[in-house]
């Protein structure tokens, strides 16, 4: 499982081992989260880019990575069932993960639901 975005940034760029144990401070531009989470996409960990994308948003909201979020759970939208499941995803991930982007942009902006 993959506990940060310096820890995803490790294992991506420089291959990093898992079984190594260490303590990654980096805080991701909004550009690196994108790369970050579409190369995830592109590798069908569904689950590590949602953690990953909803983490940042919820240490650092940044409206570029808010708006990936909206484009990630819509190419999520366009897949089949079949080929979320085989991934370990549902469309009620696709769901809970949208109303979490509304979440923390409301909680952002000082708004309740």
């Amino acid at each position: 499982m993959i506990h940060g975005s310096g820890e995803v940034l490790a294992k991506l760029l420089f291959r990093k081992d898992e079984e190594h144990e260490t303590i990654v401070e980096y805080a991701a531009s909004a550009s690196e989260v994108g790369i970050l989470v579409w190369s995830l996409l592109a590798s069908k960990d569904y689950n590590d880019a949602e953690s990953l994308l909803l983490g940042e948003l919820d240490r650092n909201f940044d409206f570029e990575v808010y708006d990936t979020g909206w484009e990630f759970f819509y190419a999520l939208e366009k897949m089949s069932d079949e080929e979320l499941f085989n991934h370990g995803y549902s469309r009620e991930q696709i769901w809970e993960g949208e109303r979490r982007l509304v979440a923390i942009l409301m909680d952002k902006c000082g708004l309740r639901e």
